[in-house]
């Protein structure tokens, strides 16, 4: 009897371990300085579009923040640190250009910026609330992030860890 209950608090030793050293660690969060961040990346986009309005995203995974200033919506890379402005990705989303081109286009519209740094490549643009669904087929069928703007208008991206995207980007949209 003695050594079934050795065995048996053994076997429940061995479990107990394998259990606390198989539990994932908890990941370290990010910590987003979102005051000066928010404040370095509006006076870069001031003195380069002359105003900001507010930071609508920041994206941890890909260390981008979209700004919006009265002319457009702005995405920039930071470090990753979240710390500190690294550059503009061009061309801005217009705002004027979006509805101008609207007999134009459909309910999306897109663009690519290639190599934005050494294996980053983002492809992003406006959609209409009518747009459920957006797949870029050309990448994989991969189906990229979007965020709500305002009347009707959401912003979507998707970021690629490599130098160029294939173009001409091919989508799928789905109502």
């Amino acid at each position: 009897m003695r050594n079934i209950l050795l065995i048996a608090a053994f076997a429940l030793t061995v479990v107990v371990i394998y259990f606390i050293a198989t539990r994932p660690s908890p990941t370290k969060p990010v910590n987003i300085p979102t005051t000066f961040l928010e404040e370095s990346v509006c006076e870069e986009v001031s003195a380069q579009f002359g105003d900001c309005k507010r930071i609508l995203l920041f994206d941890a995974q890909s260390h981008l923040v979209f700004a919006e200033s009265s002319s457009g919506i702005i995405p920039v890379l930071t470090n990753n640190e979240f710390t500190d402005f690294k550059k503009f990705i061009y061309p801005i989303l217009d705002f004027q250009e979006f509805k101008e081109e609207k007999q134009e286009r459909d309910s999306i519209t897109w663009q690519a910026d290639n190599n934005v740094q050494k294996d980053f490549s983002i492809i992003y643009g406006f959609a209409e609330d009518n747009v459920k669904t957006i797949v870029i087929t050309s990448e994989g069928n991969r189906q990229p992030n979007k965020f709500f703007l305002r009347d009707n208008l959401w912003v979507w991206y998707a970021t690629f860890p490599k130098d160029k995207v294939k173009l001409p980007v091919e989508i799928e949209v789905y109502e």
